[in-house]
Order: C-alpha cells, then sequence, then structure tokens
C-alpha cells in the first residue's frame, strides 16, 4: 500500500488585523466565529465588569503569547504556566505543527486556531487555550461548537487534511486575595459536532435567523421542569418524614430489646449494630506499585443514568 503524502498546511491569505480585530480577504472582510457564537448562543460576560474582562484579556493575550514563543522557538519563560503547558503536551503527545493557524471558508467566515498538533501525515488535533477562572458547562459547551467549526473549515481549506481530537488546554496561575494561587492545568477533550450541523449554524447565522440548537433541552422535557421540581421536593419530604419515623421506632424497639415486631401487611426487624472491614486497594496498590493486580480485579458493567440538580 502507497505511503500517505505528507501534508503541508495551506496558508488562508486573511490579512488579520490584531488591534481591529479583523479578517480580510482581498477586498472583503470576513466575519470570526466566536462572534458568531455570542450572537447565537448569549454573550458570556454580560454582567462582569469592564475592568476585569480587561485583566482577563491582558493575562489571556500574554499566556497566548508566552507559549506561541515556546512552541516557536522554545522560548522556556519559566512561569508556572509554561511548566504546565510542557507537561500536559509530553503526557499527550502532542507534536506543535501551528499556533494562531488562520482558517477560512474563503467567502464568508474566518478565525485563528490557537494550537495546532500534527499525529500523522495527514491527520491534526486542534486545540483551544483558555485561561478562565473556571470552566463550567456553558463555557465548554461554546468551546465544542468553536472547535468543531474549526475542525469544519480546517478540512474545507486543506483537502486532504483530517482532524483528529478536539480539545481545551485549561492554564490558569494567577494569585488570590488570600494569598494562594488559582492554579489550573488540565486538558479537556470534546465530541466533534458534525460539520453539516455546523455548516447549518454558519449558514442561519448569515440569513440572520436564530440557530434551533439540536443539543439544547428539548421542549417537552424543559416543559416538564416544574413538575420535577415538585416530585424531586415531594421526594425530599416523604424520606426526611420515613427517617424520622424509622428513628423513633428502633429506639423503642431498643429501649424494649425487641428484635421483631409484626402486623398483617408489615415487619419491622431491627439490626444489631455491628463492624465492618473493608480492603483498601488504593492504598495498597500505592504500598506495593510493582505488583500486577489484574488478576484479582473484577471489572462490572455500571449502568449510566442521570443526576438532576435544582
Amino acid at each position: 500500500m502507497a505511503a500517505t503524502k505528507r501534508i503541508e498546511l495551506k496558508d488562508s491569505g486573511i490579512l488579520f488585523d490584531e488591534v481591529a480585530h479583523t479578517y480580510l480577504l482581498g477586498d472583503k472582510y470576513l466575519s470570526g466565529i466566536t462572534g458568531m457564537l455570542d450572537r447565537q448562543f448569549g454573550y458570556s460576560y454580560e454582567n462582569v465588569p469592564e475592568n476585569v474582562l480587561e485583566e482577563a484579556r491582558i493575562y489571556g493575550t500574554a499566556l497566548h503569547k508566552e507559549l506561541e514563543d515556546f512552541d516557536a522557538q522554545w522560548i522556556n519563560s519559566g512561569s508556572v504556566e509554561c511548566a504546565d503547558y510542557i507537561q500536559i503536551c509530553k503526557e499527550n503527545g502532542l507534536s506543535h505543527a501551528e499556533s494562531e493557524y488562520c482558517v477560512t471558508d474563503g467567502k464568508d467566515w474566518a478565525s485563528k486556531i490557537d494550537k495546532v498538533y500534527r499525529t500523522s501525515d495527514d491527520t491534526f488535533d486542534i486545540c483551544d487555550l483558555k485561561s478562565y477562572g473556571s470552566m463550567t458547562a456553558e463555557k465548554q459547551a461554546k468551546a465544542r461548537w468553536q472547535l468543531s467549526i474549526y475542525a469544519y473549515l480546517f478540512e474545507l481549506q486543506n483537502k486532504k487534511a483530517k482532524v483528529g481530537r478536539l480539545f481545551i488546554i485549561h492554564l490558569r496561575n494567577k494569585p488570590k486575595k488570600d494569598g494562594t494561587f488559582d492554579h489550573i492545568n488540565d486538558i479537556i477533550f470534546v465530541e466533534r459536532i458534525p460539520s453539516e450541523i455546523c455548516k447549518e449554524l454558519l449558514d442561519t447565522d448569515l440569513r440572520g435567523e436564530q440557530f434551533k440548537n439540536p443539543y439544547a433541552i428539548p421542549d417537552d422535557i424543559s416543559a416538564q421542569e416544574a413538575e420535577i421540581r415538585e416530585l424531586m421536593e415531594t421526594k425530599s419530604s416523604v424520606e426526611e418524614r420515613l427517617a424520622t419515623i424509622k428513628a423513633n421506632i428502633l429506639t423503642k424497639m431498643e429501649s424494649l430489646d425487641i428484635r421483631t415486631w409484626a402486623t398483617n401487611t408489615m415487619r419491622l426487624t431491627r439490626k444489631l449494630p455491628t463492624t465492618r472491614a473493608s480492603f483498601n486497594s488504593s492504598l495498597f496498590k500505592a504500598d506495593h506499585p510493582d505488583m500486577d493486580f489484574s488478576p484479582y480485579e473484577r471489572v462490572s458493567q455500571v449502568a449510566g443514568s442521570l443526576v438532576i440538580t435544582v
């Protein structure tokens, strides 16, 4: 079988103005992806003070530049963030190909991908750097859309290239008021949204319409929110009442030294106090790191479940 030809990434031909944050192709300005996501899914920082946003922007820009210097010129600033980045790259086999790589569809859209890593002659991983104080579910969902659209544009621009993994590298090491540091070093992999759905989102925005997110909570489930909340409150109240009744019965049975009470439809059995011994496998493995435990481990399937928080 013929060897795969090594693909070199194409230049987008886009002129990017860092100050105005505009993308120019020939004589036409193209729209960016992050602005479109804010329009379609909402701006995440509406209630955040401007000075806080500016401080976060300065920190994020400096971090991007610091890691770009390392990837391009092996300049190690000696910062905690740079050390964390190097460790994440080692642990995940990340081989840097491009930083701030611009992709476009050649007519309407353009954006810069924070990091592109080569995994083979024709396959690349795509990464978005984040320096948030916390990675909320909303922020991760928006980053998933962002990375998926980047992957769509990347493959559109580089016809024979393939995108492998999509992930967020979340780095942060900022001092807090109490003297400790807000230290985060994490890699978060996300599932790619199909390109046809990404294209539909882009086309919908171009038409000036609101995109119907197929991953949003369905109307029929959202309509049940009040009922779900009521049922959970009822369940909590019932469990609390039952616990009180059981505690009272147990106290009376203990005072009378009774083991069993029964009616025509119910049986009450008092279990005596006891002790239970368990094997701390984690501690044992830590004390015996060279032992192979696989012959003694039992693997069982655990069914998926739903957690509802109100």
